[in-house]
């Protein structure tokens, strides 16, 4: 581990003013879903906004905390916290979502996947998650949905402050301290964060009673700047250095596992967008974002392997206004590389390390009196497979003021991963593209603080890559069909708010290759539960005193490896008295019925923990 430090850093924090949640979810703006800033209202897409007052009254550990169980997503992980970690939309492959950081992709450029588990929550102001197939927006990877991550942003007048520092179970520790500063003009925001903790252990395999830890730590920063009223630029960066423990890995040239195990690296992130208003109705913004993300695997104090992928991108958009909507046309460029070294003797270079892509895309939205109409086309060049054409289109129609019943077509693609191309395992440089085609019709409610949404949809992803189980090389043979419904709603009131999401899907298997034994046409695809929900309440019970509830849900899964994991219910308590204007102590409990689960057979799970806090605000 780290050395462990016993850190309170004292600064500034935003405290601004929030608006009541009822009034607030009216009016949130919901940039993810077609690329340009829409009222959540207004968008066609499924979605969910995650704002900053819901991340500090939630008392979420991590984002993995955060987001499981909301409609559409799963999120497996294997052992305590800074473990590996896979999220599931909409019962897609985890490597189907696109994750961004302030607009900056966060996909590896080798495995296609996400760690969602360096992502600090103490660095987030605000999290968007769009469900269904995305491409035409932006590209390869958004087959299940996108999920974008805002870092927190700086007041618009005044300096604010604040501090936060809890410690809880298992020797967990955590500090964070964050600052805003601005004028009407400019806005600056920083933030500094470190968790740390004994953690639990890792696999059911290992009865040696020995803890596998972990620790985090990491810096925020942003700043923008209006220079006048046509001109605006904003840079963004985002730090974090992590180390964890965990088990069953296996030294170079060994036939048998080890449980001393270390993995430690960071994830790094920089972005930047300038705004240019050309025109009243014209609206020109060119962004460019680079990310790093290093991992060093350690095996009983050797060194095993040293990946590190990193993505250079730009874009260009031109966005004109309409009376009834809004027209834009835009084009982007990315670059992919990796640096990969291995101490193993099986473990070769990669033949190619590194990629680019080229899109161009259009996106079209129009309201005409009840009857709203939106329409995005894209198409990709990508150096290693080709080119790929997306595209959706989405109509709705407004039955009241409040109701809303549309429909939308949508297809995306997955290009292949560079370690499935050109690895140093089995690889397989003929690969196509996974795609696939969506269908989902809704009905929407928004009145007077109740929230309501069916979502129906109809999933089929062909070319599925597949992997051999006896050469591990991959190849495309596989079609799913994932079928299912979504239903989400709430109420937000003066005192009680309460959120609630059921996920009823179907994630079936319509062809398999021969080589692997017993999976058959309508298996259910691997880890995903067919049914899953989420229940959030929260009750202010005096104005400077709240407690609030997380039920947890879902049912079996089938395991990697044949088998079943066992579903589960999970119950997380909390309670935050504000004891002055400045000061408010937190507590909660996670788990708090101590129940045995698994989300990755053969892994562990966090036992009843117990939290306490205190956050300064000044």
């Amino acid at each position: 581990m780290l050395h462990k430090k016993n850190l309170l850093w004292l600064a500034l924090v935003v405290a601004g003013g929030a608006q009541a949640q009822g009034d607030q979810r009216l009016s949130d703006l919901q940039v993810t879903a077609n690329r340009l800033p829409q009222s959540q209202s207004d968008v066609l897409a499924s979605t969910t906004v995650i704002d900053r007052d819901d991340i500090e009254r939630s008392q979420a550990g991590s984002i993995i905390d955060l987001l499981q169980g909301r409609a559409g997503i799963e999120i497996a992980q294997s052992g305590p916290p800074g473990t590996l970690s896979s999220l599931f939309m909409r019962g897609t492959e985890s490597d189907h979502s696109l994750v961004l950081v302030d607009g900056v992709r966060i996909n590896s450029a080798t495995s296609g996947g996400t760690s969602l588990e360096m992502l600090p929550l103490e660095a987030i102001e605000r999290i968007e998650i769009v469900r269904g197939p995305r491409a035409a927006a932006y590209g390869a990877d958004a087959i299940g949905g996108v999920i974008q991550v805002f870092t927190r942003r700086g007041a618009a007048t005044g300096t604010q402050g604040g501090l936060k520092a809890s410690a809880g179970s298992d020797s967990t520790q955590r500090q964070s301290a964050w600052v805003a500063t601005g004028d009407d003009d400019t806005r600056l925001n920083a933030s500094l964060f470190h968790r740390d903790g004994d953690g639990f252990n890792a696999t059911q395999a290992d009865d040696s009673g020995e803890r596998d830890g972990f620790e985090r730590a990491g810096a925020q920063l942003g700043l923008s700047h209006r220079f006048n009223d046509d001109v605006e630029v904003s840079v963004n960066a985002l730090r974090q250095n992590f180390e964890g423990e965990y088990d069953n890995c296996y030294p170079a040239g060994a036939f048998t596992p080890t449980q001393d195990c270390v993995t430690k690296g960071y994830l790094q992130s920089f972005g930047g967008q300038l705004d240019v208003q050309l025109q009243p109705d014209w609206q020109m913004s060119i962004t460019a974002g680079h990310f790093d993300e290093q991992r060093e695997e350690r095996y009983a104090g050797e060194r095993q392997s040293l990946i590190e992928s990193h993505r250079d991108e730009v874009g260009l958009q031109h966005r004109f206004t309409r009376d009834n909507g809004v027209d834009v046309l835009g084009i982007d460029y990315r670059h992919d590389s990796v640096d990969f070294d291995s101490a193993s003797p099986y473990a070769g270079d990669y033949v190619r390390d590194s990629r680019e892509n080229i899109g161009i895309y259009a996106m079209m939205q129009r309201t005409y009196g009840a009857h709203e109409v939106s329409g995005s086309l894209r198409h990709d060049d990508d150096s290693l497979f080709g080119d790929e054409t997306t595209g959706s289109l989405g109509y709705a129609y407004r039955l009241t003021p409040y109701q809303r019943l549309g429909a939308s077509v949508s297809t995306a693609y997955k290009a292949p991963n560079l370690i499935d191309l050109y690895g140093p395992y089995g690889t397989n440089p003929d690969l196509d593209a996974e795609t696939a085609e969506n269908l989902e019709a809704f009905w929407a409610y928004e009145r007077d603080g109740w929230q309501g949404r069916v979502t129906v949809f109809d999933n089929r992803i062909d070319d599925l890559i597949g992997y051999d189980p006896m050469t591990s090389i991959p190849y495309n043979v596989d079609e799913a069909r994932i079928r299912g419904v979504e239903i989400s709603g709430g109420w937000h009131g003066e005192k009680l708010s309460t959120n609630l999401a059921l996920t009823f899907q179907d994630p079936e298997v319509r062809r398999w290759s021969d080589s692997y034994a017993g999976i058959e046409k309508g298996d259910r695809l691997l880890q995903r539960a067919n049914r899953f929900a989420r229940w959030d309440v929260d009750y202010q019970v005096f104005p400077d005193w709240s407690v609030g509830t997380t039920l947890n849900v879902s049912g079996d899964r089938i395991a990697y490896g044949g088998g079943t994991t066992a579903g589960y219910g999970v119950v997380d308590l909390r309670t935050a008295w504000q004891v002055t204007s400045m000061i408010e102590l937190s507590a909660k409990v996670e788990n708090a019925f101590d129940k045995g689960y698994q989300l990755v057979d053969g892994y562990n799970t966090q036992d009843r923990y117990v939290e306490g806090g205190v956050t300064l605000r000044f």
